[in-house]
Formats: structure tokens, C-alpha cells, sequence
């Protein structure tokens, strides 16, 4: 396809070449358009109309053109240049879209006209930009067209005598953009120029528009900027003419003397890259089971451990550089010095399964706090205590936030958290507990909590203090992901995944929840590769809310725990405020508490024989091995859990037209045996038309087998058995086990 950005024919041609006999452009843009020029074409002939447009306009606000942006019906998006212009075939002016000739005007020169010489900040893209003018209302932010793909082609002049920061994406792409126009900019008079570096935790292609779609504050977005690195202007230095040789004098040749043994042999400076390597030779470099990198050093009174291809450990590597060598690395001896520790760290260091928030070594179960101390928690059979100093294998990623030191008061309770939740029922609460419990522990499985509710019960809130005392995050909680990409990219950068305010569950999301809550992997082709593969092996806690059910899915249903919220009326409601500030004195106690419960799942998991084993089995021996921690009598959370699964089944087996159909077909017989085909047309005569004339009714046989493998589980429930057998003829067998579950009715 024709790029519609690419410069029009006879324009931008290179300099210092003759050019007698280049044509016209073939449509020569007007700029700015004539006031008396016809309206702009509002869509497109083939992609129909933009669904967002973006308005460029010179510095005295004169208008330029437009950047439309079109969504694909297949997915994805397009964007096209609209300009107002003169073909060369003598036709009268008029708008095309096309894009205009080098150099190509910036996005926002109206807004930069209004500030000369101030700080500027360029992004990748007009959505961005609009995005980081909101952000940093005391900037100006500016783009140049088409993205990553032409700034080389952008007028960067406006920015003369400007402070500018480029906030690029979070990909190769946006990487190559900021280190092409950088230089360019400073080129074209800009006072300087400075490379704003994504977070650690940002996943693949963020950028400025995603910052505000996490709730960025100003300040947040001030202080990143803050942190850019500066570009430096590389300038060749000329060395000044030699000195004439002085003319010899007339007198004797004085023998030279003799070299002392004792002076000092003249060595040469070692290369920048080599003093960068001895700085890293101080760091234990170790590696993880997937490969990964990691290097663990001392700063100051505490040892931290970062992965080595973080911005953390190569800002610590470079500040610690300039502090030692006297001068700035370049970019070149650090990329050289990371790649070799990688290199190091995978092929000699050590292999070890690195932490994120909990782990566990010798019968003790640990906790990072996450503070700047990088103290820890830790919990062994005999109590808990916090450890000022470790080299535990905990890892961070920026985006995690600290746990507040536990109470060492030993009247701390579990109950202290019951005027926080206003769950309907009792057995709520237990459930709650229990679910913290097991949250807090290093492996899996973990049940997915499910806080329902109706508009005025407190989800969010409830959801993002819950995630306070397990996994604190910049971002407490987020909207649900798009594909299994962002998905990945969550659980890899927390030890929680919380998903706020749900509406539908799609299919896809249903399937991976459910690896991760019992254990799974997760793979997807790593960026700019063509056989590399990012894998997540991994169980998560995760933490749902949503108004309707979540659970119509029986598989997703069968590892969940469903808590009903009451809605608070407006004689007990409070401003979050006071509740903040209640929270934060009631947080450490709190925390105290559920470590007193870990203690005592430490010490007595080993004696626990659960009677019954649901799904979770692991999860409800160590929350049972808890109870006595919690102040609980034993047995206490396994009836509630059973009572609560019992409950989701029932939801489940009602939104289920299929299992309602085939408990409705044994009412009137006992048995049935026959193919699946046989079996379609009973089910239809017992469901609701309306039901069974839905896209989703299965109307062949494999279609109707995928929903009985689904629906299986949930008929087991209601004393109905169904067999498949695929030897021969495929034949279901659907009976009633007799009430004493001995055989058929």
C-alpha cells in the first residue's frame, strides 16, 4: 500500500544535488488553506469516517490540514493525511489524502507560538500529544506526522531555544524515533534535549495516552519527565597547531638518567567499558530458571536485586560509574557491559527462582515489604519477625508499592478488619480472611475472589484495600485486558492481578484466569523476533468486581469464591477520606494478624486431613491449617467454602439453558442413551424458543458435545450422570444417581 505520509514527488530532495529537471509534485499542498477554501470531506471513500481528527495549524492558528485516524474492519487502525492542495494536471484546487511536502509541519506550532523558547515535550503520535498537554499543563506538547515512522522529515525549527523532552513509546520503534529526531532537534537550536525512558512495568507500545489511562497525576508525570535523560551535543573538537620546534642549543648533551626502580610504571587508562565491567565484577549475578538475568549488590546499608535489562540497575550502573570514573559512560561501554553480564549471569552464574513478594526457603515463608529499607517478613513456626538486612532473591518491578511494617502488638485480630467490609453475610467474611491467607502464601492455587454487587456497595474500594495488604500497587486496579498479551504483561509485573469493574466475561479471559488461579503457562512471540517466545509459568491471586455474575462459567466457577456485598446507606457512608485515614492506623494490625495466621499454617499444615477435598484442595488445607491463627475453631472456613461453592454451582447451573434443558428431559424418563444428533431435538422441545433461536444454542453434535464437557460438572452436582463413549458409534448415556448414590434411579 502507498504510504499517504511519504513526501509527494519532487519534494525533499536531497542537497547538494542538482535538480534542474525534477517535476512538479504531482499535488503541490497549500498552506495554510485559503479561508475561502470547500470544506474538508468529513469520510473516506474506502475506509468510511475517521474515528478520530486531529486539527494541525500554524503558529498564528491558520489552519493546515488534518491527521484522521480510521479503524479497520479486521482490527487494527490506519491513519491518513488530509490536505488542501493544486494538482498538477491544471484541475482547481481541492482536498486529497495526501500529506505534505518536507519538511513537514508540527502538531500543536498554535499552542508552541503561545509559549516561545519554554519547555516542550514531543510524543509519538497526535492522541499522545493531547494526552501529555493534559498531563503537563505547564508544557507544550507537540508531535510531528505520521509517528516513528518520518520525524526526520518534521520542521523541529519552532523549537529553537526550547527545553524539550522526548517521552517516547515503550518499543523498539518509539526507541529508534527518540534517537533519530534527538539530534535533529538540537540541530535545529533547541537548548536541550532529553529521552524520557518508559517504566519497567510498562507493557509493550506504552506511551503518554496510556499514563492518563492509569490515572496519572501531574506530579506523577512531571517527575517522569524529570528523569530523562539529557542528550548531549557531539562536536568534533579541532587540536590546536603543534609548536615549532624550539632551535637546539649549542651546548653539551646532558646524559639522561637513569629510570629508579622504585617509580611508578606509566600504565594505560583501561577502556570505559572495562572500568563499567569492574563495577558489575561487585554484583552476585545469578539467573532464572526461564533465563532471566539478575543482579544482586549492596547500596548503602541494604542489598537490592534487580533484573539486569532493567532501567534500574542500568541507572544505578551508570550513576555508580560517574561517581567512581569522574565522567559520564557512554551509551555504547554500558549496552556493552549489560550485554556481557547477561552473558555471565546465564552461562556461569547461579540458577535460582527469583520472588516477587513472597517466597519460601528452609520452612519459612518470607514477605517483602517493599520498602526503600528492602526489609522483609519472616514466618516460621514458631511466630514472625522483620529482617532489616537479607539477600533473599526478592525482585521488584517500579510499579509495586510498600507494605506497611506489621503491628508488634499481640492483641492484633483478624476482626479489626470487619468494620472495612459490608459483606451480606457472615460467612463472607471468613471467606475474605481465608482468601488473604492464602494470597500471602508463595504458591498456588489460589481462588479467584469475586466481590458482586450492586452500584453503591463499595467494590473498588473494597478491591483496592484488600490488594493493600498483599500486593500494593501504583495502580491498585485496572480495567480488563484486551488480549492475552496484556493479560501476560500484568501477572508478570505483580503478584496480584486485580481487574475492576467488569461487565461481560469473554471466553478467552474465562480460559486464562483459570491457568492462572491452578497453574499454567502463558506464551507469547516476543516483540521483533521471529521464533523468541515470552513464557509465563505461573499461579496469581487474582481479585475481580463486577456488578453481574462472573461466574456462568462452570469451569471458572468451580476455582472461585463469589462475595455479595451490601449496599451502604447514606446514614453510614463516609468520605473516602476518614476512611483512608482509618484504614492506614488499622493496616499494620491487620497485617500482624494474618501473619500470626501464616505462623500457624507454617506450624500445622503437616497435621491437617481435610474430610472432603474440593477443587482447591491445597488452598483450603493451608487456610484450615490457618484457623487457629485466626482465632477460629477448626472446620470453620470449609464450611463456609463448601456452603459458597455450592452457591456458585447453583448460579452456575441456572445460567446454564443447556444443563436446565437436560435436567428437564430426566423428569419425564429415567434414562437416555443415544448419539448427540438424538439428543439435539429433546433438548429443543425443552428449552425456551427464545433460548434456543440464540447464535450460542449448539445446532450440530460436536457443538452440543463442547457445551456437555462444560456443563458435566455442573449436572454432577444435581445427581445427573452423562458418559460419553467414543468406541464405535458415539453414544451419551444421561441418568439420576439414586439419592443413596449407589447406581442409577
Amino acid at each position: 500500500m502507498t504510504n499517504p505520509f511519504a513526501p509527494l514527488h519532487g519534494a525533499g530532495a536531497p542537497a547538494g544535488k542538482a535538480n534542474a529537471k525534477a517535476k512538479p509534485p504531482a499535488f503541490a499542498v497549500i498552506a495554510p488553506v485559503p479561508a475561502d477554501a470547500p470544506a474538508a470531506p468529513t469520510r473516506h471513500k474506502d475506509l468510511g469516517p475517521p474515528s478520530a481528527t486531529w486539527t494541525y495549524r500554524d503558529a498564528a492558528g491558520r489552519l493546515l490540514g488534518y491527521v484522521c485516524r480510521f479503524e479497520k474492519p479486521a482490527g487494527g487502525k490506519e491513519f491518513r493525511p488530509l490536505t488542501f492542495g493544486r494538482p498538477a494536471d491544471g484541475k482547481p484546487p481541492c482536498w486529497r489524502w495526501l500529506g505534505w511536502q518536507n519538511p513537514r509541519p508540527l502538531y500543536g506550532l498554535d499552542r508552541l507560538a503561545a509559549h516561545p523558547g519554554g519547555r516542550v515535550v514531543v510524543t509519538e503520535g497526535e492522541k499522545s500529544a493531547d494526552a501529555a498537554g493534559r498531563l503537563l499543563s505547564d508544557l507544550v506538547a507537540i508531535t510531528a506526522p505520521n509517528g516513528s515512522s518520518n520525524g526526520q522529515h518534521a520542521d523541529w525549527g519552532p523549537l529553537k531555544g526550547c527545553d524539550v523532552v522526548i517521552w517516547r513509546d515503550a518499543d523498539a520503534p518509539g526507541l529508534a524515533h527518540a534517537e533519530t529526531i534527538a539530534p535533529l532537534i538540537l540541530a535545529a537550536g533547541a537548548a536541550s534535549v532529553a529521552i524520557a525512558q518508559p517504566p519497567e512495568s510498562a507493557p509493550e507500545g506504552w506511551d503518554a495516552a496510556d499514563a492518563e489511562a492509569e490515572g496519572w497525576t501531574q506530579e506523577r508525570a512531571a517527575a517522569f519527565l524529570a528523569a530523562a535523560r539529557r542528550v548531549e551535543v557531539k562536536a568534533k573538537v579541532e587540536a590546536p597547531p603543534a609548536p615549532k620546534a624550539a632551535p637546539k642549543a649549542k651546548t653539551a648533551a646532558r646524559p639522561s638518567a637513569p629510570a629508579s626502580e622504585d617509580a611508578p610504571e606509566r600504565k594505560r587508562a583501561p577502556a570505559q567499558r572495562d572500568a563499567v565491567m569492574g563495577i558489575i565484577e561487585r554484583c552476585t549475578l545469578w539467573h532464572s530458571p526461564e533465563r532471566e538475568a539478575f543482579a544482586t549488590y549492596a547500596v548503602g546499608d541494604r542489598v537490592e536485586t534487580w533484573p539486569i535489562r532493567s532501567s534500574t540497575f542500568r541507572d544505578w550502573l551508570s550513576w555508580q560509574s560517574y561517581k567512581e570514573l569522574g565522567t559520564v559512560p557512554g551509551t555504547s561501554s554500558i549496552d556493552d557491559a549489560l550485554r556481557t553480564a547477561c552473558a555471565q549471569a546465564t552461562n556461569e552464574g547461579p540458577r535460582q527462582e527469583p520472588w516477587m513478594r513472597t517466597g519460601m526457603r528452609d520452612g519459612r515463608l518470607y514477605l517483602d515489604l517493599c520498602d526503600e529499607a528492602w526489609r522483609a517478613v519472616e514466618i516460621d513456626a514458631s511466630g514472625w519477625r522483620v529482617l532489616e538486612r537479607h539477600g533473599l532473591p526478592f525482585t521488584r518491578t517500579p510499579s509495586m508499592q510498600p507494605l506497611p511494617a506489621p503491628c508488634e502488638d499481640d492483641a492484633c485480630s483478624i476482626d479489626e478488619l470487619r468494620p472495612f467490609i459490608n459483606t451480606a453475610a457472615e460467612e463472607d467474611f471468613t471467606l475474605v480472611a481465608g482468601w488473604l491467607v492464602g494470597a500471602l502464601r508463595n504458591r498456588g492455587p489460589y481462588p479467584v475472589l469475586i466481590l458482586n454487587g450492586q452500584q453503591g456497595t463499595g467494590k473498588s474500594f473494597l478491591t483496592k484495600l484488600l490488594r493493600s495488604l498483599v500486593d500494593p500497587n501504583v495502580a491498585p486496579i485496572r480495567s480488563a485486558p484486551d488480549k492475552d498479551r496484556d493479560l501476560l504483561t500484568a501477572a508478570i509485573n505483580a503478584h496480584m492481578l486485580v481487574i475492576d469493574n467488569m461487565s461481560t466475561m469473554p471466553n478467552w479471559l474465562a480460559d486464562a484466569l483459570c491457568r492462572l488461579a491452578t497453574g499454567g503457562g502463558f506464551g507469547v512471540r516476543t516483540n521483533y523476533t521471529d521464533k523468541e517466545e515470552t513464557v509465563l509459568n505461573a499461579t496469581k491471586p487474582i481479585l475481580l468486581n463486577g456488578i453481574p455474575s462472573l461466574v456462568d462459567r462452570p469451569d471458572l466457577g468451580d476455582r472461585a469464591v463469589t462475595i455479595r456485598l451490601s449496599p451502604i446507606s447514606e446514614e453510614a457512608r463516609r468520605p473516602e477520606d476518614e476512611i483512608d485515614e482509618a484504614w492506614e492506623a488499622a493496616r499494620p494490625r491487620v497485617l500482624a494478624a494474618l501473619c500470626d495466621a501464616l505462623s500457624a499454617a507454617v506450624r500445622n499444615l503437616s497435621s491437617v486431613k481435610l474430610t472432603r477435598s474440593p477443587r482447591l484442595a491445597d488452598f483450603a488445607k493451608w487456610v484450615t491449617a490457618a484457623e487457629q491463627g485466626l482465632g477460629w475453631e477448626r472446620g470453620t472456613f470449609v464450611d463456609a467454602y463448601a456452603s459458597n461453592r455450592k452457591d456458585i454451582a447453583d448460579s452456575a447451573f441456572e445460567a446454564s439453558p443447556v444443563a436446565m434443558a437436560i435436567a428437564a428431559l430426566l423428569d419425564d424418563r429415567e434414562l437416555f442413551t443415544g448419539r448427540a444428533m438424538d439428543l439435539l431435538p429433546l433438548l429443543r422441545d425443552k428449552a425456551d424458543p427464545a433460548v434456543t433461536s440464540q447464535k450460542w444454542w449448539p445446532q450440530t453434535a460436536q457443538s452440543l458435545g463442547n457445551q456437555l464437557d462444560r456443563v458435566i460438572p455442573l449436572l454432577k452436582t444435581r445427581g445427573i450422570i452423562v458418559e460419553r463413549r467414543h468406541s464405535g458409534d458415539r453414544f451419551i448415556t444421561i441418568t439420576r444417581v439414586k439419592k443413596d448414590g449407589s447406581g442409577p434411579a
